[in-house]
């Protein structure tokens, strides 16, 4: 039996190999842009060793790279040795750090059983998760350029920073972000005219009250601003509209992704496990099942040691009498930010999930606390329903009987309270009153005041 340890970098792979009675019995650097193949090279070194050198158990500290994966393909054993372990065992026997001795040190791990086994998913959940974080980035680049944006107007333009509201996408939207290119400065902004800007909604795919929302912009452009040096202005707006060509390959980016998204996510094993759940959408569940896998019950072995890896478990420290409860930082982010996502959108659908919220909440938990259980209880009941097959339901999943008096039901807040509504009706009885206006001064969507005030749906 042959027990191998690799220590890898950008350049080159180290590798140290053991027999059964820890000796060593080869030693080679593979450089990668010597081998065209590392993994034949590597087979190559192994095969006169030993008569069944294919059963020899490789130990590398980030199963995720190519060689390690490579190797996987190829049907070799490969196990994962923790990094920060690895390094505490070589400080312990007093081994001075090198390449070639961290390679000996792992392959020693690996022949001691210090390792942990590597559960591949399959191709399909590997594609899943590798569109799932190509999806990610491109979000967080979006996040980043709308707050560069914006960070770009507050130094010249002020006013164009909160003209668009969030409700209609913000700065993100193609409304603000077609306005904003074609004039990135107060002067610019004030020439156009309402015909202008009533085209450059229409091209951004804007519809209705066209011509109010042009009024609008026309208006709060048209204001006296703080000013610059025209020069500066100039060279200012420059930048503007470079940030907002940035802010649109963002955009195009993130929509393309989610499209390819939710493809891999209808052919991944567990697609219906989480399209059943209330509150998780094909974003939010393609995000999970990348994190997850298609193999739970062999990569986990539990739906606890799951909700460790997500980090929604707590850790208890005890010690004579006294006992502390923790947050678990060492976890899965993305696992751990999705579950956080996916918690308080469950909250807003599930019957069950707000009524568990409501009442974490009246016990006195934190909002962040009380989302974090409620991810507990997701990752649990979707652990539970990927290794039995059966579906989520909601009931189970929070003990309750729909069909008993007190049962929980799902409650939604309108847009409006009664005293809003009274006012906004109040307001569209006088004379001259628009319904433009009533929405604008209470801060909703003509749509709601249609809806909630008047009563009716809105006519095209």
């Amino acid at each position: 039996m042959l027990f191998v340890g690799c220590d890898w970098s950008d350049k080159w792979l180290d590798f140290a190999v053991l027999d059964s009675a820890g000796t060593v019995v080869a030693e080679r650097r593979i450089t990668y842009a010597d081998s065209p193949d590392p993994v034949a090279e590597y087979m190559t070194v192994l095969a006169p060793l030993a008569r069944r050198w294919r059963s020899a158990i490789t130990g590398i500290e980030d199963t995720n790279i190519l060689f390690a994966r490579a190797l996987t393909e190829a049907g070799m054993a490969v196990v994962h040795v923790d990094p920060t372990r690895a390094a505490r065992h070589r400080s312990a026997l007093g081994i001075a750090k090198s390449d070639r001795a961290d390679a000996k040190t792992i392959a020693g791990m690996v022949r001691s059983g210090v390792h942990r086994p590597v559960v591949e998913s399959s191709p399909d959940a590997q594609a899943l998760r590798a569109i799932a974080h190509a999806h990610r980035a491109a979000v967080a680049d979006r996040v980043k350029g709308v707050h560069a944006l914006r960070a770009a107007l507050t130094r010249i333009w002020p006013t164009a920073a909160s003209a668009w509201p969030t409700r209609i996408g913000g700065l993100r939207g193609p409304q603000a972000r077609a306005v904003i290119a074609a004039a990135p400065g107060p002067r610019a902004a004030s020439r156009l005219t309402r015909a202008c800007l009533a085209d450059l909604l229409r091209q951004a795919g804007r519809t209705r009250t066209v011509d109010a929302e042009a009024e609008r912009l026309h208006l709060a452009f048209c204001r006296p601003v703080m000013l610059l040096d025209p020069r500066v202005e100039d060279a200012e707006s420059v930048r503007i509209k470079d940030l907002v060509a940035v802010l649109d390959r963002a955009v195009s980016r993130t929509t393309a992704l989610e499209g390819e998204l939710q493809t891999y996510y209808g052919r991944h094993r567990f697609h219906a496990a989480t399209a059943g759940i209330p509150g998780i959408g094909p974003i939010l569940g393609a995000h999970l099942l990348a994190e997850i896998g298609d193999r739970p019950m062999e990569r986990f072995g539990s739906g606890r040691s799951l909700a460790a890896y997500a980090g929604v478990a707590p850790i208890t420290w005890a010690s004579g009498t006294t006992t502390r409860v923790a947050f678990r930082r060492a976890s899965s982010v993305h696992l751990r930010s999705t579950l956080h996502a996916a918690g308080f959108s469950m909250a807003m659908h599930s019957p069950g999930a707000q009524d568990y919220y409501r009442r974490r909440r009246d016990a006195g938990d934190a909002h962040a606390t009380a989302v974090r259980k409620l991810g507990r209880r997701l990752v649990l009941c979707l652990y539970h329903c990927m290794t039995t097959g059966l579906p989520y339901d909601d009931a189970i999943a929070f003990a309750y009987d729909p069909g008993e008096p007190g049962a929980p039901v799902l409650r939604r807040s309108g847009p409006l309270d009664p005293d809003e509504i009274a006012h906004a009706s109040e307001f569209l009885a006088s004379t001259g009153a628009t319904v433009v206006a009533v929405a604008k001064n209470l801060g909703v969507s003509t749509q709601t005041i249609y809806r909630h005030v008047l009563g009716r749906p809105r006519t095209a």
